[in-house]
């Protein structure tokens, strides 16, 4: 289970890049950057969302890892 947070962490941090490299992209005209920011205008202009997200899956994931390391 903990291994499946740390996964999504890695997900959720990841897609918060790419979000974030295209909300400044879209100023350049790049139409890789408006397909992405059409998809989804509320990540592409609060990225941090998702970083959050990802924040949290990684604290959670390695809480669970750190309890079963202590626990057993």
């Amino acid at each position: 289970m903990a291994s499946f947070f740390i996964f999504a962490a890695a997900a959720l941090g990841a897609a918060a890049a790419v979000f974030h490299t295209a909300h400044g992209q879209l100023y350049y005209g790049a139409s890789w950057a408006s397909q992405v920011c059409g998809a989804s205008p509320l990540f592409c202009n609060q990225p941090e969302y998702l970083a959050y997200a990802a924040g949290g899956c990684l604290i959670v994931g390695l809480g669970l890892a750190l309890g079963r390391a202590l626990s057993g």
